[in-house]
């Protein structure tokens, strides 16, 4: 009886390991896909809709990012919070005096869809 439980007891601790492990591997792989500069529409914005363009790269191993507005020469407003699992992207970047959200789904490898704020609609692809 002592056998089985010290047995089962590897089992659980092996697929414990096993499932960290892929879950870190999926983070690293959408962690990929998202490095490179994209070409955002979002839709409905109250000033209309507007074109911005994300830039994304690793520094120090941590994924950094910025948003800019080619229509305006405003500096680059950096993204926050930057999180990634498989093939969502989620941040945030301060704008107006607001935290405003940022989600983004790979529908493949060069073209994204998601929301803004959960209320305004982005289309994007990838530009490199």
């Amino acid at each position: 009886m002592k056998k089985v439980s010290i047995l089962i007891s590897i089992t659980i601790i092996a697929l414990f390991i096993n499932n960290a492990t892929v879950k870190a591997q999926a983070v690293k792989t959408g962690e990929k896909h998202f490095t490179g500069k994209w070409s955002l529409m979002v839709y409905g914005l109250p000033d209309g809709d507007t074109k911005l363009i994300m830039n994304i790269e690793t520094k120090d191993d941590k994924l950094t990012g910025n948003l800019t507005d080619p229509g305006k020469s405003d500096a680059p407003m950096e993204l926050e919070n930057i999180e990634v699992a498989d093939s969502t992207f989620k941040a945030s970047f301060p704008a107006q005096g607001m935290d405003i959200t940022l989600f983004l789904k790979l529908k493949d490898a060069k073209n994204v869809s998601g929301n803004m704020m959960d209320m305004f609609e982005i289309k994007g692809t990838k530009e490199e």
